[in-house]
């Protein structure tokens, strides 16, 4: 059996390589705008900011009809959560079986997350349906810790006539997560370090029918941070007991669902994310599981005009969705437990290179605030709407 698969593999016709034809590079600009009734996203935004841009580009080697070879280099700018280059991934692909029902490949590298139905190409504005994704789900302030690993990816496919089923499975330590990271779990910012202790488990089996008419995903991720106390840390002062190293553990389960007619397309996602937090002592040591989802349609009005209009919702716990009882003051106000958003917004292709956008949120909560944006929670309001522009460039 392993000679038929290595005679398969070396008995393909010849391959003249040239360089011009084996290389592609492509990239993209998107230069944003934020305006907020109250709280700040993407910068000050109360007044106006123009704090997102997003710069990119990737290239592609075809080393031998079995074996590529990518990667992508990034400046993203989003208010004071972030703003550095970065690499997103780098990686090497072997087509270990390619037929045309099977398929296996083996991933090394810096390799992106399959992680729901819109991880992987979230930083190009031309693949995501909105400005601002579903934030329930894709969090713009974790971004860094889900995005892509440091390790491996084993993807199998099976193509057939009653549609297509692909699984992924990634394992490789995450990015270096940063303040913002550990903001989002405490309530506060902490002058302590957060980081990865173990590699990142990821799976993902998705199912596509008639070219993607159909789509259904499963999404399941384990990860592990450790937090090393800082000078005067007041999470050891809250933590009711002296530790050194607290463990936060994330393992979250991803439901996904997608119709694509001619004229429109209709999304659905439902989140389930185990929680745990240990050896911080009583004050912080907890399990608790977090709750989000949304429903999202669009519609092609012209060739290249599209609406779009999302209901999305986030709870900190989903057996208190009111924050009542989690103990968040003094630190944050209830309703940094929840987040519930009304979206409508158009797009506009005016050439296959050119896009500009803008949409418009009606917010209930803060569940989802950047903290960095927003020094002190308890002066956010519960009630804001916030408006967003975009203009995006590729080649």
């Amino acid at each position: 059996m392993f000679f038929g698969l290595a005679s398969s593999l070396f008995l393909k016709p010849a391959f003249a390589w040239s360089w011009r034809e084996a290389t592609q590079c492509h990239g993209f600009l998107a230069q944003g705008y934020t305006w907020t009734s109250s709280n700040n996203f993407y910068g000050h935004s109360e007044t106006g900011s123009p704090n997102f841009t997003e710069l990119g580009a990737n290239l592609r080697i075809e080393a031998t009809p079995y074996l590529n070879f990518s990667a992508q280099g990034m400046y993203r700018h989003a208010g004071k959560v972030e703003n550095r280059l970065q690499l997103d991934f780098a990686l090497a692909d072997l087509a270990v079986l390619s037929q045309e029902n099977y398929a296996l490949h083996l991933r090394a590298g810096r390799v992106k997350n399959p992680f729901g139905l819109y991880n992987e190409t979230r930083d190009v504005a031309f693949t995501r349906p909105s400005i601002l994704l579903p934030q329930g789900i894709y969090f713009d302030r974790t971004r860094a810790l889900f995005l892509s690993s440091d390790g491996g990816q084993m993807a199998v496919g099976h193509y057939a006539h009653w549609g297509d089923l692909t699984l992924a499975i990634n394992v490789g330590m995450p990015r270096h997560p940063d303040g913002e990271v550990a903001a989002s779990i405490f309530g506060f910012n902490t002058p302590g370090r957060i980081q990865a202790n173990r590699p990142m488990y990821l799976v993902q089996l998705r199912y596509e029918y008639n070219a993607g008419e159909w789509i259904f995903a499963l999404s399941y991720a384990d990860a592990e941070l450790e937090y090393n106390t800082g000078t005067d840390d007041p999470v050891v002062l809250l933590a009711e007991t002296p530790f050194q190293t607290g463990v936060i553990r994330s393992r979250p389960v991803l439901f996904s669902a997608q119709y694509n007619a001619e004229k429109f397309s209709v999304t659905g996602e439902y989140l389930i994310q185990f929680n745990e937090t240990k050896h911080f002592g009583p004050g912080f040591n907890r399990s608790l599981a977090s709750e989000s989802g949304y429903v999202q349609g669009q519609y092609r009005i012209l060739d290249r005009l599209q609406a779009i209009v999302r209901y999305d919702v986030y709870f900190l716990d989903r057996t208190d969705r009111s924050g009542k009882n989690l103990g968040l003051e003094p630190f944050r106000p209830r309703h940094a437990a929840f987040a519930k958003d009304w979206m409508v917004g158009l797009r506009w292709e005016i050439t296959p290179n050119w896009m500009v956008s803008t949409e418009y949120h009606n917010v209930n909560g803060t569940g989802w605030l950047p903290f960095k944006d927003n020094q002190d929670p308890n002066k956010n309001r519960k009630e804001w709407g916030m408006v967003l522009g975009l203009i995006a460039f590729r080649f």
